[in-house]
Order: structure tokens, then C-alpha cells, then sequence
């Protein structure tokens, strides 16, 4: 029995070295993060360069420390101490003397009046990109000591936000309490996450920084930017139609309130209206009437980087080129033309569906399908706009990822308007599914390159985003 529990057990060597690789990835995703004085995205499945973070990382701490023109003055002015100190009859030690008499001076000033600060901060649930926000901080200095020159911040504007007016006071007296309110705009879309909030001061002279921070769990949802649509025809479905669009399901959970009557048997118990009921010595229902409505699917297509199949060896080189450049764009930027038109595109053909009293099933392809049913009570517009913002753009074809189950239950309704980046073989076949099983399709391609189908409207990315498609 010994003898099998010690070849069974883990031998130490090896448990020692899995928990050091643990530790090891834990430290590389913190470090991966980046600071926390900047908003945070969820990391995804792409590939996060460790050269660009430590950018990032070093320029978070120095412009913590020190401002941005003393650390552009600091490699100059240790430049002049190794002269002087290797020349001792130079000129220019005079200089140095004067520059590091400024540099302790203002070390010492911002160290007896570094700020205690207790901030809170104040952040919109939501916000669109493109378009700027309002961030309001109550800021209260808990020491007998004044701070001076004072933003809030600092470091927000940096990165994924661009600040339009910081969030700043010249003086806040000891003991004292200001509302401040600071104004950003964010370019791309995505859910932020902002950790820490901080209040800097570089009094007196701006060359050292002192920072009272605090640490604060918050989340910005950024929406994709999108204008609406002024007409939107839909393909019928396999049965009844509504105003020419689709096709109708009657479903129970949509009741319409008629009126009451007197109490019949077989009637269900629950739609019993006992105050009627009191008045009336007599049990009296209320009587519904079921409610006609509209369901559509609304795929969205995340794969990008496809190009149509090349003839030619320099057709392929440039399919080749096309295709690092856009896995280069998503690593660096996070963001492709066309897979934000897709979902701009998305976003107003949902609100015009919305407004026509429609139901919406939405399916983002990816390696993990998004699906969300919204209208009605089930969902708004905000929660169908909050799953379009966390879509993340696919190097590999994902319209593959809605298996058959996914597919019957959009036969089931009759139509889909399906938003493609492309119209490549597995693209072709996904249709190809679809119309197997009877569902009237609306395609909307978004690219030039693959020629012209034949039921497929050729929208431009441009366009879209200029908000030049009214008419679909």
C-alpha cells in the first residue's frame, strides 16, 4: 500500500513547479492589464504585445511622479550633472546647482502640502462612442493644509479616453468639500473598467507630482455609434405578414387587457379581479385578447481579414499582405472600418425594428455566440447595444459556431437580416442553411471585393459610419 501511494502522489519537484507557473501567469496577466491608473478592457482571446505594455507601465509611473516636461528635462539635466561632476572647471556646473535647488525646493513644498483627498467618483452607466460624457467627482481634503492646482484623474486621458476639460481647482481649502466635473470622449467602443481614481497636485512648480489615490470599482459600457434609418423593408416569412415585413407569431406571454366579465367555468383562477369581485358579490374576471407580433433574426458577422479567392500568385501575395495587416490592426488597434459598420449597421436596423413594435433575435457570431432577444418586456435597446459593445472582431470564420440547433430556432421564425464582412465559401454555405429551411433572407454585405450577388445589397463602410444609408 505505501509503495502504490507514493507513486500515485505528486512528487514535490513537480507540484513545486506548476505552482511557480501559476504564479508565474498570474503575474503576466496582472502585468498584462497594465497600470490601473488607466481604464481596463477585458483581455479577450488576442494577443497582447508585453514590449507595448511596458510603454505603458513606464509612462504611468513617470508621469505619476513627475510632469511631462520635467521628465523630458530630467535626461538633459542628469546629462549636465555627469559633466560637471567629470569637469569640475565647467561652466555649466552653476546650472545644475540651480536646477537641483528647484528640484528640492519643489520636492519639499509638494511633500508638506501633499493632498488627503477622499474622492468619489461619479460615472455614466452608458455612453456612445464618439460622443462626450460627464464625469462628476466630489472631492473633500481631509487635512488642515490647503491643496493647490489640484485635477483629478490625471492619467484617464491618456490612453482609451481623450480628456476635453480636466477636472481641476486652483485651491481647495482644509476641511473643505467641491462638486468637480470633468468632460472625456472615448473613440472606440468596448466595456472600461477604471480601478483607481486619484487627485494629483505639481504645486509649486510643476515639476514633481503627489498623488492621493483610492481605489473604486466601476464600468463604462461604450456603444458602437450609429445613426438611424429612415425605411427598412424586410422579406416576408412563410406565413402571415405585418405591413409587408414578416411573418406574425401569436404568443401568450403578449396579452392585451379587454375588459372584465362575469366568471365562466374552466376560466383560469389567476385572471380573477377580486376587487370587482368584492364589489359585486360575485366573481368577475378579466378578459385578454391575445396579441399579434413580429419576430426577426439579426445576424452579425465578426470575421474579418477574409479575402475572395486570388487567380493569380500576385493576387495571393496581396490576400496575403491584406490578411497580416488586419490581424496587425486587431492586435494593435482593436478595431476594423468594417466590423464597425457591421455593427453601427446592426444597431439602426434593430432601432427601426424596435420602434415597429418588433421582436429581435440577435446572433453575433464568434468563437462564443451572443444571443439576446430584445422588444417588448423582454429586453430595450440598451441591453442589445450593450452585447453589440462587447463584440470583439474573429480572425477565423465564426458563422460556423450557430450549430443546427442554433439555425432551427431561426427557421422558426421565418426571416433574418443577416449583416456579412465577406461572401466566401463557408459564408455561401451558411446561406445555403438557411434557405434549406424556408427562411426569407435579407443580406447586407459590406465589402466590394466579392462581386455582386445576387440578393445581397453592397453597402460601403464608409458610408455607413457617415451615417449615408437612410434606405434599406
Amino acid at each position: 500500500m505505501s509503495a502504490i501511494s507514493s507513486v500515485q502522489s505528486t512528487p514535490p519537484l513537480r507540484g513545486f513547479w506548476r505552482w511557480l507557473s501559476g504564479h508565474y501567469q498570474r503575474c503576466l496577466a496582472w502585468f498584462l492589464a497594465g497600470p490601473r491608473c488607466y481604464a481596463r478592457r477585458p483581455a479577450g482571446t488576442g494577443y497582447r504585445s508585453p514590449i507595448v505594455m511596458s510603454f505603458w507601465w513606464a509612462l504611468g509611473w513617470g508621469t505619476r511622479i513627475f510632469s511631462l516636461p520635467a521628465l523630458c528635462v530630467i535626461p538633459v539635466a542628469a546629462l549636465f550633472t555627469l559633466h560637471s561632476s567629470m569637469i569640475p572647471e565647467a561652466q555649466v556646473r552653476l546650472l545644475v546647482l540651480v536646477l537641483l535647488g528647484l528640484f528640492c525646493c519643489d520636492l519639499v513644498l509638494g511633500i508638506i502640502f501633499w493632498p488627503r483627498l477622499r474622492i468619489r467618483r461619479r460615472l455614466p452607466e452608458r455612453t456612445c462612442a464618439g460622443q462626450p460624457f460627464q464625469i462628476v467627482y466630489t472631492v473633500e481634503n481631509r487635512s488642515w493644509l490647503p491643496a493647490f492646482r489640484l485635477q483629478m484623474d490625471l492619467s484617464l486621458g491618456q490612453r482609451w479616453f481623450r480628456c476635453l476639460s480636466p477636472a481641476t481647482i486652483s485651491s481647495l481649502p482644509g476641511r473643505a468639500r467641491q462638486e468637480l466635473q470633468g468632460h472625456y470622449i472615448i473613440a472606440r467602443r468596448g466595456k472600461y473598467f477604471l480601478r483607481q481614481t486619484s487627485g494629483t497636485s505639481d504645486f509649486p512648480f510643476g515639476i514633481s507630482r503627489h498623488s492621493s489615490c483610492s481605489l473604486q470599482h466601476e464600468t463604462l459600457i461604450v456603444h458602437p455609434s450609429w445613426h438611424p434609418l429612415q425605411k427598412l423593408s424586410l422579406p416576408s416569412g412563410r406565413k402571415l405578414q405585418k405591413r409587408g415585413l414578416d411573418r406574425i407569431l401569436a404568443l401568450n406571454d403578449f396579452l392585451d387587457f379587454q375588459g372584465c366579465r362575469d366568471y365562466r367555468e374552466g376560466d383560469n383562477p389567476k385572471h380573477i379581479h377580486w376587487p370587482s369581485s368584492a364589489r359585486r358579490g360575485d366573481l368577475v374576471v378579466k378578459e385578454y385578447k391575445d396579441e399579434v407580433i413580429s419576430r426577426t433574426a439579426l445576424i452579425v458577422d465578426t470575421c474579418v481579414g477574409q479575402q475572395p479567392p486570388p487567380q493569380r500568385l500576385t493576387q495571393r501575395l496581396r490576400q496575403m499582405l491584406a490578411r497580416n495587416q488586419a490581424r496587425s490592426k486587431v492586435v494593435l488597434e482593436g478595431q476594423l472600418p468594417e466590423l464597425e459598420a457591421a455593427l453601427s449597421l446592426a444597431a439602426a436596423v434593430a432601432k427601426f425594428l424596435l420602434d415597429d413594435d418588433c421582436l429581435i433575435d440577435l446572433f453575433a457570431a464568434g468563437q462564443e455566440v451572443r444571443r439576446l432577444q430584445a422588444g417588448r418586456n423582454v429586453a430595450s435597446l440598451h441591453a442589445l447595444l450593450d452585447v453589440l459593445a462587447e463584440v470583439e472582431p474573429e480572425t477565423k470564420p465564426t458563422l460556423q459556431e450557430l450549430n443546427a440547433a442554433i439555425l432551427d430556432e431561426i427557421a422558426d421564425l421565418g426571416n433574418a437580416v443577416v449583416i456579412l464582412l465577406g461572401y466566401d465559401q463557408e459564408r455561401q454555405e451558411f446561406l445555403q442553411h438557411l434557405r434549406r429551411r424556408q427562411v426569407a433572407v435579407k443580406l447586407l454585405l459590406l465589402s466590394e471585393n466579392w462581386g455582386t450577388p445576387a440578393d445581397a445589397i453592397i453597402l460601403r463602410p464608409e458610408d455607413i459610419l457617415d451615417g449615408k444609408i437612410t434606405t434599406l
